[in-house]
């Protein structure tokens, strides 16, 4: 009993320490839908009245695990704003086109049908908001505006020192340098500036200019057929060069010798610049006002660890046999960032 005490005592010590680092030292920028949507599908958990919570206990799980881990100094967990896909709609109508918004679920979860589990996905989500709300976070999420573009921007413009990118979302490898690196949790994979080039034998910088050619079928955007991987790495070697822009790159186009690629290419000009409005985030389109939005939040202060009302909202729900030793968890995972957010108190 002496040493659980002395444990304790040992944690709550921990809280009340100022922090050797800088709040924005080192930021975690979480693609919250998308790990969302990978644990609802992937965790059959059910609370204490046999209703499904594995989307919240998932999430909860898996975003203290990549703390404790990683140790950031900083945290920012950004959402799909509603109707977040607005702009790259008015652009091109197919955007996305054919997503339902649900997930294949394990075949232990046992939904009634599929309105159950959407119903179900609403109410974990509306519920894991409740409690990310509690938890010493940036939590972000703007009408009209999809998180690819909040996150890129968050990254690039706003923190300037070292970023982690959680997302299994290929689209945020051009933003690996330096400083920015990203982690896949599907694959367990952390992705640094020369793993780009090994991957897909061109630099981060210019990975959305090899990318446009392919498309994205996930979000349904379309590529440019008899262009492949291949082709462009052997082919089309201005894809190393250290700067590119869609001009530079169509006027290199221009000077192939190869006339059957040039041509294919040539041809298909109008999808590839289309392609690249929808997929570059490296200046990410959005209006001012959307970034003074984002700015205004992340410059805001950042909530303190409130565990009492955690406690006490996880009781209400019934998730003490879902997620076991709550009170480890909360001290072990947040008492570090606890101490950083204080920093952002003016």
């Amino acid at each position: 009993m002496m040493a659980i005490n002395d444990s304790y005592k040992k944690m709550l010590e921990r809280i009340s320490q100022k922090p050797k680092s800088d709040v924005n030292d080192k930021v975690m920028i979480v693609d919250g839908l998308n790990m969302f949507i990978r644990v609802f599908g992937a965790v059959p958990t059910l609370n204490d009245d046999g209703e499904h919570v594995g989307g919240v206990t998932g999430f909860l799980l898996s975003l203290g695990a990549l703390i404790r881990k990683n140790n950031p100094t900083r945290v920012l967990v950004v959402f799909d704003g509603k109707g977040g896909s607005h702009r790259r709609k008015k652009m091109y109508k197919g955007y996305k086109e054919g997503r339902t918004g649900l997930t294949k679920v394990n075949r232990l979860v046992g939904y009634e049908d599929l309105e159950d589990q959407k119903q179900s996905m609403k109410n974990q989500f509306n519920t894991l908001i409740k409690y990310l709300e509690l938890l010493p976070i940036d939590l972000c999420y703007i009408d009209y505006v999809e998180a690819d573009d909040i996150m890129a921007y968050a990254a690039r413009h706003i923190f300037k020192k070292e970023v982690l990118i959680v997302s299994s979302d290929k689209d945020f490898l051009q933003l690996v340098d330096d400083r920015i690196s990203v982690y896949q949790p599907t694959k367990k994979k952390m992705i640094r500036k020369g793993d780009v080039k090994e991957l897909y034998g061109v630099p981060s910088n210019n990975l959305v200019y090899y990318r446009i050619f392919d498309g994205d079928k996930s979000d349904n955007i379309p590529g440019v057929r008899g262009i492949g991987p291949k082709t462009l790495i052997n082919k089309c070697l201005f894809l190393q060069n250290d700067s590119l822009s869609m001009d530079s790159l169509m006027e290199s186009v221009s000077q192939l010798d190869n006339e059957k690629i040039k041509n294919k290419i040539l041809d298909n000009k109008s999808v590839l610049e289309l392609n690249y409005k929808l997929m570059q985030l490296s200046d990410p389109d959005i209006s001012s006002s959307i970034k003074s939005n984002v700015r205004a939040i992340i410059n805001s202060p950042i909530n303190q660890l409130n565990s009492f009302v955690f406690k006490k909202e996880f009781m209400i729900d019934k998730l003490y046999t879902a997620f076991k030793n709550i009170e480890s968890w909360l001290l072990n995972t947040w008492s570090d960032l606890n101490n950083h957010s204080k920093q952002t108190i003016k």
